[in-house]
């Protein structure tokens, strides 16, 4: 699998970016593929690792997991034990259909 680091993911626009470890270009990642694996919110910098899917020239992020602390510097701050909960309350938050 390989790994990076959230450059940026928005919710309601419905994707993201995560800039991979090697240097490589940036990958995109759709919604659908975080809802699938119910990851907490995607903020910048958090450790993903994915397998990168090219099509058309597109490159772009499908089977999504946390990367292992070891493999990266950044630790998964904001995860809590259940990431299920964690995901669906800043989903809604994001969503607007839950208060902060």
């Amino acid at each position: 699998m390989a790994t990076g680091k959230v450059k940026w993911f928005d919710a309601s626009k419905g994707y993201g970016f995560i800039r991979p470890d090697d240097g490589s270009p940036d990958v995109f990642v759709h919604l659908s593929e975080v809802l699938k694996v119910k990851l907490p919110h995607l903020r910048p910098d958090v450790p993903i690792a994915y397998t990168l899917e090219v099509e058309g020239g597109k490159r772009s992020a499908k089977e999504l997991s946390p990367a292992s602390a070891s493999a990266t510097s950044t630790p998964l701050s904001g995860m809590r034990d259940d990431p299920l909960t964690d995901f669906t309350d800043e989903f809604e938050k994001e969503r607007g259909l839950r208060q902060a």
